[in-house]
């Protein structure tokens, strides 16, 4: 089971995915959608869309 390093929830594996995709590949520890919009300044419904993004383009992070 993998948490968010910053608010410790329970994470999907999207929510690693997408954090994989953007930040770092080879991260070992990740933020939730919410804590990775507070990061980027963005909202969370604009990480929602890069990750149904990258799952359409057939990026191998989304199975």
């Amino acid at each position: 089971m993998t948490c968010c390093k910053n608010c410790e929830k329970i994470l999907l594996l999207d929510e690693i995915a997408i954090y994989r995709r953007l930040i770092c590949r080879d991260a070992e520890e990740y933020l939730c959608k919410n804590c990775l919009a507070v990061s980027l300044k963005v909202g969370v419904e604009e990480i929602d869309k890069k990750i149904e993004h990258f799952r359409n383009i057939g990026c191998s992070l989304f199975i």
